[in-house]
């Protein structure tokens, strides 16, 4: 049984879209195909199936762009780069220190023996953070700011921890 040029050309389509639905390619080369056929009896059967073979590719294009910004948005686990181990202050002074961190820091803690640091408005405790550094700020230090203070940077591939000694002098 002989296939007509106009079967011929739907059944191409059809096997078409469902083997190669991601090379837009080929579409491009069976709809121009359709469109030189003079067989190809019905203009708007023609149209629809263009039009889903173009929102077919367009579909499959948005969905690898999205892939690929999602990709390309991906955070890494944070890490801190650098971070003074010992510092030591006379009592009355601003204490500020710096933290320099890499990858994505989703949640950025200082504590001081093993309790959160509080920021409060009006307060001595301070945090400034921008997208790679974090700064603790001390205003007016006392004798009982003394000790040993954690830096805690995660997010959900990861965390890094490290700890600075901070000495009050006597004057």
């Amino acid at each position: 049984m002989a296939m007509s040029l106009k079967e011929s050309s739907l059944s191409s389509v059809s096997s078409s879209m469902s083997s190669s639905m991601s090379s837009s390619m080929m579409m491009k080369k069976e709809m121009q195909a359709m469109q030189e056929s003079s067989s190809f009896s019905s203009s708007s059967a023609q149209q629809a199936m263009m039009s889903s073979m173009m929102e077919s590719s367009s579909m499959s294009s948005m969905a690898a762009e999205m892939k690929f910004e999602t990709m390309s948005m991906s955070s890494s686990a944070p890490r801190i780069e650098a971070l003074p181990e010992d510092i030591s202050i006379e009592p009355g002074k601003v204490l500020t220190v710096t933290c320099a961190f890499s990858g994505d820091a989703k949640l950025i803690q200082w504590s001081r023996g093993g309790k959160n640091i509080e920021v409060t408005a009006g307060g001595r405790f301070h945090i400034d953070t921008t997208e790679d550094l974090t700064t603790l700020i001390i205003t007016g230090v006392k004798e009982e700011d003394a000790g040993t203070y954690t830096l805690k940077l995660s997010n959900e591939l990861g965390s890094d921890s490290a700890t600075v000694h901070i000495s009050i002098r006597s004057v």
